[in-house]
């Protein structure tokens, strides 16, 4: 028997073919304050601008302010570039064993399931990692 035809193969699924675009952004970010993010990126319209496919090398760069009141707080500049990534939703579900089954050391014993999807494709990604210098 060959070696191929013992080992068990993956089932083949479609990539969804919905473009997604990425930004590291270098802070903190939760869900209250993603309007607050993309403001201090110039806002949506820019956003736009710099992802759209059709964009020019300047068009593709952006300035992420943090201070935008405070004339002395310089932007960070970042690059738009190309990326093959892979979005995934990953899901966990909790689920305590009843108490009866606890384990010996008396720590609770919580049995995660994890299911993993793919939801679209990263094709662009913006990166903020630039040197600042201090003069």
């Amino acid at each position: 028997m060959s070696e191929s035809a013992r080992t068990p193969t993956a089932l083949e699924h479609p990539l969804p073919q919905l473009p997604y675009y990425s930004i590291e952004y270098p802070g903190y970010v939760q869900h209250s304050s993603v309007p607050l993010a993309i403001e201090n990126l110039g806002g949506q319209s820019k956003l736009g601008h710099a992802f759209r496919r059709s964009s020019h090398k300047t068009d593709a760069l952006l300035e992420l302010a943090f201070h935008r009141d405070n004339p002395f707080a310089h932007p960070i500049p970042g690059d738009v570039v190309p990326a093959n990534n892979l979005l995934l939703k990953v899901v966990k579900r909790k689920r305590k064993v009843p108490v009866d089954a606890m384990s010996i050391d008396g720590s609770d014993n919580i049995i995660g399931e994890f299911t993993a999807e793919v939801v679209g494709i990263v094709s662009k990604t913006a990166r903020f990692r630039s040197a600042l210098m201090l003069i």
